[in-house]
C-alpha cells in the first residue's frame, strides 16, 4: 500500500469518524447508499459540518472571517490538480493564535484527502464546495433580508450548492432539472428558517424578508420578541405556502436520478416536507419552540425507506404534491 492510499483510507476513516459523532439524522441516511457513495457523503458532510462550525464557534468574528477565508483558499487549491498531489495549505496559518480553539491545519489535512477524491469520482465541481463556504462567510455578515430575492441566494449558497453536491455523488441522468435542484434547497432551508423563528430571535437573527413582514404590518421588534399575533401567523402561513411551492418544484429531480440515490432523496425529501407540514398545522408554535417531527413520524419515515417492502409502497409522487384528480401509484422500478 503507498502512502498516499494510506493517507486516503485514513482521511475516509477521519471524515466517517466527524460524521458518525455529529448525531445528524443526516447523516443515518448515508447508509440508504451503496459504500462508495456513503464514504463520499461522509466527505462532503465532514467538509460542511467543519465549515459551520467555524461559523458558529465562539471565537470574535474577524477571526471567524479570516479562518474562513483560509479555508477557502485552501479547499481551492486541493480541488484544483490530480488527487495524487500532497495537501496543500493557503499562506497565513501561522498567524492563528497558538490558543486558538480551532485546529485549521488537522481539519484541512484530515478532511482535504478524501474530498478531493470524491470530487473527483463523482465530477463534483469545485464551485459548488466553495459556495458552501461562502453560505458560511455570508452568514458572518448579514443576518437581515430585505427582499425575498436576497434571501434567495442566501438560501442557494447554505442548502442548494449542498444538495446539488449530493446530487452528482448519488448519480443523474443529464440534463439535470437544474431549478428543481436548487428550490429543493430552497424548500429545505427555508423550512429550517420557520422551524428556529424563535432561536433565531434570540440570537438577534431575523431571515424572514423585510418586505414581506412589512406587508403584514410589522417590525423588526416583532420578529426579535415573536409572540402570539395573527399578523405573525399570516405571515408564516404565507411563507408554508411559498416553501411548498418549492417543495413541489423540487420534487421534479426524481425523474432524474440514478437508483442509488431516490432512496436517501426521498427520504430527506418526506422528513422536511413533513416539518413543514407541522408548521403549517400550528404555526403559532414557532414562536415559543423549535418545531420537530416526534419520534413515531421520524421511525415511520426511516422504516419506510430503510424496509424495502415498505419503500416499494410509497406513493411517487408524494401525496402532498398529489391532487384530487390525480391516480395514487406506488415507487415501481420506472419513474412515474
Amino acid at each position: 500500500m503507498t502512502s498516499d492510499h494510506k493517507q486516503l483510507m485514513s482521511s475516509y476513516a477521519a471524515v466517517r469518524r466527524i460524521s458518525r459523532r455529529s448525531g445528524s439524522s443526516f447523516y443515518r441516511s448515508f447508509w440508504l447508499l451503496p459504500r462508495a457513495k456513503r464514504d463520499a457523503m461522509s466527505a462532503l458532510y465532514a467538509f460542511a459540518r467543519v465549515t459551520d462550525d467555524l461559523g458558529d464557534c465562539d471565537e470574535p468574528l474577524a477571526l471567524r472571517r479570516s479562518w474562513l477565508q483560509w479555508w477557502r483558499q485552501t479547499t481551492a487549491m486541493n480541488l484544483i490538480g490530480e488527487g495524487s498531489q500532497p495537501i496543500r495549505l493557503a499562506d497565513g496559518v501561522e498567524n492563528i493564535p497558538p490558543n486558538s480553539s480551532v485546529d485549521l491545519v488537522r481539519h484541512a489535512t484530515e478532511i482535504m484527502p478524501a474530498l478531493r477524491h470524491a470530487a473527483d469520482r463523482y465530477q463534483i465541481p469545485s464551485r459548488y464546495l466553495l459556495e458552501i463556504i461562502d453560505g458560511v462567510m455570508a452568514d458572518q455578515q448579514k443576518n437581515r433580508f430585505d427582499t425575498f430575492e436576497q434571501l434567495e441566494h442566501y438560501c442557494y449558497l447554505v442548502a442548494s450548492a449542498v444538495g446539488i453536491a449530493c446530487l452528482h455523488i448519488w448519480g443523474f441522468r443529464s440534463p439535470l432539472p437544474m431549478q428543481a435542484a436548487v428550490d429543493c434547497g430552497l424548500a429545505f432551508q427555508l423550512t429550517n428558517i420557520l422551524r428556529d423563528v424563535s432561536e433565531d430571535a434570540a440570537r438577534g437573527r431575523i431571515y424572514l424578508p423585510r418586505q414581506h413582514y412589512e406587508q403584514h404590518g410589522l417590525e423588526e421588534d416583532d420578529l426579535l420578541n415573536p409572540r402570539k399575533d395573527a399578523r405573525l401567523r399570516c405571515l408564516l402561513l404565507d411563507e408554508t405556502r411559498r416553501a411548498a411551492e418549492l417543495f413541489d418544484s423540487g420534487w421534479r429531480v426524481w425523474d432524474s436520478l440514478h437508483d442509488d440515490g431516490r432512496p436517501m432523496f426521498s427520504m430527506m425529501w418526506r422528513t422536511y416536507r413533513k416539518l413543514l407540514q407541522r408548521i403549517i398545522d400550528d404555526p403559532d408554535a414557532v414562536v415559543s419552540r423549535r418545531v420537530s417531527l416526534g419520534m413515531r413520524d421520524r421511525i415511520g419515515i426511516v422504516s419506510h425507506h430503510f424496509v424495502g417492502p415498505l419503500y416499494r409502497r410509497l406513493p411517487v409522487p408524494p401525496l402532498e404534491l398529489m391532487t384530487v384528480e390525480e391516480p395514487v401509484s406506488t415507487r415501481g422500478d420506472e419513474p412515474v
